[in-house]
C-alpha cells in the first residue's frame, strides 16, 4: 500500500488525510497584500495525508495521547439524519475525549486547536467517493454542543456526509494527529497549540475568498495512532 498524506494529504488508497492535514496556521508570501488562505477546514474537509511514519495500531477503546486531547475511539455507525434541511446519510465516528489542559477547547470550527481537525479517516477508492467531514459535536443527553471543558471526559460524534455512491465497509480506520505547544510568542505570550510537524510543505495556492495567490506553508502532522473500528448499520 502506498501512502501519501495531504491535509488529510494521504494519497494512498487507504488513508487520506484531508486537506485539513495541512495545518491551518498557514503563512502566505509572494504578494504585497498577503492573502491568508482559509485552510483550517480544507485539509480536514478534503482528507489526504502524506506518509507520516508508523503510527501505533490500536483497537476500539484504547486511550490515545494526542497531548492536546486524550482520545478513546469507541465505534462507528451509519445513520440517516435531517441535516441542512434534507435527509442526509452519514458515517459517524464516536469517541470519548478528555481535554487535559486548563483551557476550554472546541470540537469543530475554524480554530487550530479543535478536536475534529486532528481526526483523519482512511479511505479506499474502491469504496466510492470519500466521506466529507461536516461536523464534530459533543453530546450530553439530549444536548449538543461544541466545547470540551478541562479534565471532563466528553462523548463526541465526528460526522461524515456520505455520497449516494459511497459504500461503507464493515470496518474503518481512523488516524489521530499529535499536537505540541509553543510556550511563548511575540503577539501572544500565552503560547498556542498546533500539530506536531513531521515536515512542512509549501505550495502555490489561491485564496478561495479573495482570489489572491501566493505560496503557503502547511504543517504535515505526525500521526500517533491508527484505530480500526467496526461499523454498525
Amino acid at each position: 500500500m502506498t501512502v501519501c498524506l495531504t491535509s488529510f494529504h494521504i494519497v494512498d488508497d487507504a488513508v487520506r488525510l484531508p486537506s485539513s492535514l495541512v495545518h491551518p496556521r498557514a503563512r502566505v508570501a509572494g504578494y504585497a497584500t498577503a492573502a491568508v488562505l482559509v485552510v483550517v477546514g480544507t485539509l480536514w474537509a478534503n482528507g489526504g495525508l502524506d506518509s507520516a511514519g508508523t503510527p501505533v495500531r490500536a483497537g476500539p477503546g484504547k486511550e490515545i495521547d494526542q497531548h492536546l486531547f486524550h482520545t478513546r475511539l469507541v465505534g462507528a455507525h451509519v445513520t440517516t439524519v435531517k441535516k441542512f434541511g434534507e435527509n442526509t446519510r452519514m458515517l459517524v465516528v464516536n469517541a470519548w475525549v478528555t481535554n487535559p489542559t486548563r483551557e476550554t477547547l472546541g470540537t469543530y470550527g475554524t480554530d487550530d486547536n479543535v478536536f475534529g481537525h486532528g481526526v483523519f479517516l482512511h479511505w479506499r477508492s474502491q469504496d466510492g467517493p470519500r466521506p466529507e467531514p461536516i461536523d464534530a459535536q459533543a453530546i450530553a443527553g439530549d444536548t449538543l454542543f461544541r466545547s470540551l471543558q478541562p479534565r471532563l471526559p466528553t462523548y463526541v460524534a465526528v460526522q461524515y456526509r456520505l455520497a449516494a455512491a459511497t459504500r461503507v465497509p464493515d470496518h474503518v480506520t481512523v488516524a489521530l494527529a499529535d499536537y505540541e505547544r509553543t510556550e511563548s510568542g511575540i503577539l501572544d505570550p500565552r503560547g498556542y497549540w498546533e500539530w506536531k510537524a513531521r515536515r512542512h510543505e509549501t505550495r502555490y495556492e489561491t485564496n478561495p475568498l479573495t482570489h489572491k495567490s501566493g505560496r503557503v506553508t502547511h504543517i504535515i502532522p505526525v500521526l500517533v495512532a491508527d484505530v480500526t473500528l467496526p461499523v454498525r448499520r
